[in-house]
């Protein structure tokens, strides 16, 4: 398996996590599932075959009817998981923003494509394929890389840019072992509870509660990585939950797994779990 990333310089730096390149990944397990992470991204497939994506309710572990998109796929912010096919080889490249870096590219509110996947030609009307055929012409990785940095600087031109109060917020919730409310951002920033929430929502996609949520279960899940040493009521304890029911409820949740069955499946890719 090939796996490359890369971050950006500024500006894109400030919304764009990474550019990432994956070639080769078919494993020994027919699907996975991909956990949350409250960011948004896009996903080039440089197969023929449009990828499958399959939305999941991790709280019955039920699978809905698989939805099948077009070779380029936007994936709003989530709070939920879901299933991917990865039955066959794959040879993909795709963009991972930062929390509510989105949302100066796409020329609407984030929130009307959270918890979702997209054609990005229904977001990025005539440019998705574009791209994607310079992507298919680039004779190295590298170029790959420099295709998408043109096409993010020639859209963040003309983009609005985040709120001075939400690049705050996202910043200050998802801050490790942070146990603010939210209440405690709001009386920070200067708006009203019900501004806040609401141009949180647009910019990032999600509610900052659901966002601090989430980011709190990446903490744990990084945790769960690093082989920390601290397990049950101390790790919750560390990662900002109430007690240890409230972290278990939270994990399977995020995940439908408890934290000792995801480590027992845990791969290098923290919010790949595979499944059989």
């Amino acid at each position: 398996m090939l796996y490359r990333r890369y971050i950006p310089p500024p500006p894109l730096a400030a919304f764009v996590s990474c550019l990432w390149y994956s070639e080769g990944a078919q494993g020994t397990h027919a699907r996975e599932r991909l956990l949350p992470t409250g960011e948004s991204g896009i996903v080039f497939d440089l197969r023929e075959s449009p990828r499958a994506h399959f939305r999941t309710n991790p709280d019955i572990d039920g699978i809905v009817e698989p939805a099948t998109y077009a070779p380029v796929v936007f994936c709003g912010a989530r709070t939920d998981s879901f299933l991917l096919d990865t039955s066959e080889q794959e040879r993909v490249i795709g963009i991972q923003f930062r929390a509510g870096g989105a949302y100066p590219f796409l020329g609407m509110p984030a929130s009307e494509v959270a918890n979702a996947t997209y054609s990005l030609d229904d977001i990025w009307p005539r440019h998705s394929n574009l791209i994607r055929e310079e992507l298919l012409s680039s004779t190295n990785i590298d170029a790959m890389f420099s295709v998408l940095q043109r096409a993010l600087l020639a859209r963040l031109k003309r983009a609005p840019f985040l709120h001075p109060a939400i690049a705050f917020g996202a910043a200050t919730l998802a801050r490790p072992s942070n146990t603010l409310q939210v209440q405690n951002v709001v009386d920070r920033v200067g708006l009203s509870a019900r501004h806040f929430k609401e141009l949180f929502r647009e910019q990032t996609g999600l509610t900052p509660k659901a966002f601090q949520r989430v980011r709190r279960f990446q903490q744990v899940l990084q945790a769960l990585h690093n082989n920390s040493q601290e397990q049950g009521a101390a790790l919750a304890a560390t990662c900002g939950y109430y007690d240890q029911a409230h972290f278990i409820h939270d994990f399977k949740h995020f995940s439908g797994l408890t934290p000792s069955e995801y480590v027992a499946i845990a791969t290098p890719h923290l919010n790949h779990v595979p499944l059989k």
